[in-house]
């Protein structure tokens, strides 16, 4: 029986179905859990104990979720194919060093940033968008409080921006408040990592007057979780002045309670027991994507479908592509439409219903895991 080494760094949560997947496909799946390092890109002694492990083991290819240099590095060493499905997006990264080696097999679900890499000329990126399994588990839940109208299921993103905007001076905070207004009101589109590249000079103060060597992309990113933090406050602040709104969080501020005042906050709840039978029993699932995804097709969103929950999201590129606009899912392009369609969709059971029960149908279909796991395969094995 063929061997696949699944490599569990940092716990991600799909990295059981993924282990599940390649078990149901026929291969014997060794996985074993490691102590996430606390430099996640650089770690001599990780590396050389991943190899000795890889050589021992002797696995067709090894796995992991999300693409780590670490596990490139050890994999190139011991000449033994590295497979990487991403979960997160854009990519976490230093540099690009690693992603050219040879053994490499990182299959990306955002097809923006599969087609950056591509257009820097990488030929060891693939496009393949997530999966959910959910379906599976299709079993009432035995939790009675999950009835709301509306809910969202995830953190409100702290983000490093005010920390930065404390060192700024007027200037540099009005430029990149600026950026950030007109980025805030497309959907579809991210610019303000590509105006930043260009914008060098700027780059170049921002990072002496804050005393901290920051890339271009490094600054997007902390816009990107500002952004997203100030969508879902709003977010949640409009939806629960109106409906009867939940947010399940690892928790809140007393300011950000003092703005939502009729919000229910509860505690995050468990991704296989209790998250389904959250999507299901609430009415509308909202899925505000962060900033800096506009194109693939998230992980919640997903895995609210996959659980038969009705999905008001964020528009991403992707999701238009896969999915078909008010008849598998909702999509919204601004806070003041999301509110606006959830007030519609509350008042219309029927079409609600109808929804949700066409995008269940969607994902149980077309986006399984054995089929994503099945196309990684016939793309490794070719190789």
């Amino acid at each position: 029986m063929k061997k696949i080494f699944i490599c569990n760094l940092f716990k991600y949560y799909t990295t059981r179905c993924v282990w599940h997947g390649f078990e149901k496909l026929g291969y014997k799946v060794i996985l074993k859990d490691y102590e996430s390092p606390e430099d996640k890109f650089t770690d001599p002694e990780l590396e050389d104990r991943l190899s000795k492990d890889i050589l021992s083991m002797d696995p067709e290819f090894v796995f992991t979720v999300n693409y780590n240099p670490i596990v490139s590095r050890a994999c190139y060493k011991s000449n033994v194919k590295y497979v990487a499905w991403t979960y997160d997006t854009p990519m976490d990264l230093p540099g690009t060093d690693t992603m050219e080696l040879p053994t490499n097999h990182i299959f990306i679900f955002d097809h923006g940033e599969y087609q950056k890499y591509r257009n820097m000329g990488f030929e060891t990126v693939y496009y393949l968008p997530l999966a959910s399994v959910f379906h599976e588990r299709f079993t009432p839940s035995v939790r009675e409080d999950y009835l709301f109208d509306v809910s969202l299921i995830g953190n409100l993103y702290k983000a490093t921006y005010p920390l930065l905007k404390d060192r700024l001076d007027k200037y540099y905070i009005g430029f990149l408040d600026g950026i950030m207004s007109a980025q805030r009101g497309i959907y579809g589109s991210y610019f303000i990592l590509d105006l930043l590249r260009e914008r060098k000079e700027e780059v170049k103060s921002i990072n002496e007057k804050t005393g901290i060597k920051l890339s271009p992309e490094q600054i997007s990113y902390s816009l990107a979780a500002y952004m997203t933090y100030l969508d879902r406050l709003s977010l949640m602040a409009m939806m629960s002045k109106r409906f009867n709104t939940a947010l399940f969080t690892e928790g809140m501020d007393i300011k950000e309670k003092d703005v939502m005042k009729s919000l229910h906050v509860l505690p995050k709840v468990d991704y296989y027991k209790e998250m389904p039978g959250a999507f299901r029993k609430t009415k509308i699932n909202l899925n505000p994507p962060f900033r800096a995804v506009w194109s693939a097709i998230p992980q919640r969103a997903l895995d609210i479908m996959s659980s038969g929950g009705f999905l008001l999201s964020g528009y991403t590129a992707e999701l238009a592509y896969y999915f078909k606009n008010d008849e598998e899912l909702v999509l919204y392009d601004s806070v003041e439409d999301a509110v606006v369609k959830a007030q519609f969709y509350l008042k219309h059971d029927d079409i609600r219903e109808r929804i949700k029960m066409a995008g269940y149908e969607k994902v149980k279909s077309e986006f399984r895991y054995e089929d994503r796991l099945t196309a990684i395969i016939e793309t490794v094995v070719k190789q």
